[in-house]
């Protein structure tokens, strides 16, 4: 995508002159949308980020929060929509590759992979060659570099049959200690290790700021190529250098012209770079394809002069490939050589930030919830719980090594959020779950956006985890579609309302714009990846119950299926409203289920597909059946099927001898059994409960 002409004016008038090709490849790739987030950042400044537990924020690569005395975690979510679309094995896989690199570079050991997917229905050849394909690329590039894939959401719909939204989350855990120093000053090294640059993936940032059309394999060339192999050596290399170097950069979207540019807005000092310096794969490269190459499995590390030996011996150790292409300077300026000439001379006042550019915004009314029949019970039990969505995805997690590195406590469908013990700490451990649901964020962004946080941060709790901080994903189309525009902003303000309300801050985040397919947006897609903190791995609650016990309904099913796999599934409606919230009723939630820790058999929150689904997802995950009188649950609706599928937030299940709320049934036998009263509305053999549940894909 071109620079603006305003863009383009405000360059020349600056310089006095026009750009020349190299620096207008710089402007080109950092300006981008994709690098710049120029057309968003007023708004995300509005994020909550702070609290006592969060040591580094927004702004940088990953983010570091407190969980033990002298330990971080670290967490960081990014999209790989655009070349997951085109190419979706490599473009799944570098997005992969591409967010464990940004937890290397605060020094942290890369722990866990969540993902959150968004694909067409199943039953579409394209989007089944889209699903398998990224599902392969994410499996390959984890499975490789040896780090668990643990978790996440898959979601099916149709808009994006051919405009997937394919995020990837990374956690890592560093000591204190750990941390490279940060900071710079004049004549500091600027080192790229890794890949040699060639012209997979050049454009790749402006084409991620553009809409997708029918002739997409046309940039083909814009998806990088992934390399797990170098992915683990650089893995490797980080552990053992974190005390050779200052700074630690991921060299990704942008290539070296965002990397450059960043470095030199952070630490505020100039940049001599040597592009010819650079260690190449293709020798046919000039110096600006040089300069915005975005070859895959590439990192800068800035260093001192005196640390240079020390960090040559651990390249030569790894057999990392590096070039030392550049220094910093006191001038204040990014100068960009060839060959000894100089291609590009900038100041870094005009190179660091993109001019902000806010759109107009045009708010839509969604249709209003018209009045439907209830129809036959058991049928529509079976609709809704033989949905892609609400059905379970072992046949996604199967092909996910989720027990390489033995921390993962709680694997995937085990529980409402994966848990992974940190050894470092004795029983200490990390909850962490991701949601998304376009249906509520496409009714009402805002609310809907705040549905997705609260679904994510009741994930973590139920499993027993002491919520933190989150990351957010923001999916929505171009921003000159003012209807798109208004729902990324009132996105943002659901986020905010959301953290500010449960003190949950928001350390960082990813926006993709321009997520449209031949002209039509797709869904609005808001997702939240929520970490806590799990006091004792022993006692965190899987979803499952055992024979006997008690089954437990926390909290009031309302007249709230507005935007439900109910409405969707059975009456083919998308209509009013998503759930409302009351942020005191779930921190009591949360707090109910620490103070039952290590007291129940299992736990299991209520959300997609209402009571129905999440007792049924109980009793097939456990192999035990139950007899439950779903109308002694506490409610405030009249009708049997909004009991049943209502997605009111501020409930969860709970199973064992005892346990909080009210009982509504007891778990065992072979049949899973529904009543109201006397009078059984719906009675199933397990095993014929986990063939229907079943994703087939």
């Amino acid at each position: 995508m071109a620079l603006s002409p305003g863009e383009l004016e405000l360059i020349r008038s600056a310089l006095g002159r026009e750009p020349t090709e190299v620096e207008y490849a710089l402007f080109r790739s950092h300006w981008s949308e994709h690098c710049s987030y120029k057309s968003t950042r007023m708004w995300l400044r509005r994020l909550p980020s702070k609290a006592p537990w969060v040591v580094r924020g927004p702004g940088t690569d990953a983010p570091l929060v407190e969980i033990a005395e002298g330990l971080y975690a670290t967490f960081k979510i990014e999209s790989h929509n655009h070349p997951s679309a085109v190419d979706p094995y490599n473009g799944a896989a570098t997005g992969v590759g591409g967010i464990i690199r940004d937890i290397l570079t605060v020094g942290a050991r890369p722990i866990a992979l969540l993902v959150n997917l968004h694909f067409g229905p199943p039953s579409h050849p394209h989007a089944r060659w889209i699903a398998v394909n990224v599902i392969r690329g994410i499996s390959d590039y984890g499975n490789r570099v040896g780090v668990p894939v643990v978790g996440g959401e898959t979601w099916f719909h149709e808009d994006f049959t051919y405009t997937p939204i394919v995020l990837a989350t990374c956690v890592g855990i560093v000591e204190k200690d750990g941390v490279p120093p940060g900071g710079a000053e004049p004549g500091d090294l600027i080192i790229v290790a890794g890949l040699g640059a060639d012209k997979s993936g050049l454009g790749g940032s402006a084409f991620a700021s553009k809409t997708l059309s029918e002739e997409a394999e046309e940039d083909l060339g814009a998806v990088q190529v992934a390399d797990p192999l170098m992915g683990k050596k650089l893995i490797d290399l980080v552990r053992e250098a974190r005390s050779c170097v200052k700074f630690i950069k991921d060299l990704g979207g942008g290539g070296l012209a965002t990397a450059l540019a960043e470095l030199a807005e952070w630490f505020q000092l100039g940049v001599v770079a040597e592009l010819d310096k650079i260690h190449m794969a293709d020798r046919e490269m000039g110096p600006a394809e040089v300069l915005t190459s975005e070859t895959q499995e590439r990192m800068v590390f800035v260093t001192s002069p005196s640390k240079l030996e020390c960090l040559e011996r651990l390249l030569e150790k790894f057999e990392v490939p590096y070039s030392i292409v550049g220094r910093f300077t006191a001038e204040g300026r990014v100068v960009l050589k060839w060959r000894g000439e100089v291609v590009g001379d900038l100041p870094l006042s005009l190179v660091a930030k993109a001019p902000e550019t806010p759109w107009p915004q045009e708010p839509y009314a969604p249709p209003p919830l018209p009045h439907v029949p209830e129809p036959p019970i058991e049928k529509a039990i079976d609709a809704v719980l033989s949905s892609p969505n609400v059905a379970f995805k072992q046949a996604i997690y199967e092909r996910f090594d989720f027990d390489v590195g033995v921390r993962t406590v709680l694997k995937p469908g085990e529980g409402d959020a994966a848990v992974l013990k940190i050894y470092e700490r004795g029983n200490l451990g990390l909850a962490v779950k991701g949601d998304a649901n376009p249906r509520f964020t496409y009714l009402n962004p805002r609310l809907g956006a705040a549905n997705a946080f609260i679904k994510a941060y009741r994930n973590v709790a139920v499993v027993g985890g002491r919520p933190l901080a989150a990351v957010d994903s923001i999916n929505v189309g171009s921003p000159s579609r003012p209807s798109a525009y208004w729902q990324f902003v009132e996105a943002v303000e659901g986020l905010r309302e959301a953290a500010e309300a449960l003190g949950v801050p928001i350390v960082g985040g990813k926006v993709s714009l321009y997520n449209e397919y031949k002209g039509k947006p797709v869904a609005p897609t808001v997702a939240v990846v929520v970490l806590g903190v799990v006091e004792d791995v022993s006692k965190v609650n899987k979803a499952v119950w055992k024979e006997g016990d008690g089954v437990y309904v926390w909290g009031v099913t309302k007249d709230e299926v507005g935007g439900s796999e109910y409405l969707h599934r059975v009456h083919g409606l998308v209509a009013g409203q998503p759930p409302s919230i009351d942020y005191s009723v779930e921190k009591e939630l949360a707090a109910v289920v620490r103070k039952w820790a290590g007291r129940l058999t299992g736990a299991k929150d209520v959300g997609l597909g209402g009571l129905a689904a999440a007792l049924a997802k109980m009793a097939a995950a456990s192999g035990i059946g139950a007899d439950i009188d779903i109308c002694k649950a506490p409610s405030t609706t009249a009708r049997l099927d909004y009991l049943l599928f209502s997605e009111s937030n501020g409930r969860f299940i709970a199973a064992g001898e005892e346990g909080p709320g009210t009982r509504v049934g007891a778990a065992g036998g072979d049949y899973f059994t529904l009543r109201c009263g006397s009078t059984i509305v719906y009675k199933r053999k397990v095993e014929e409960l986990a063939e229907l549940m079943s994703l087939k894909i």
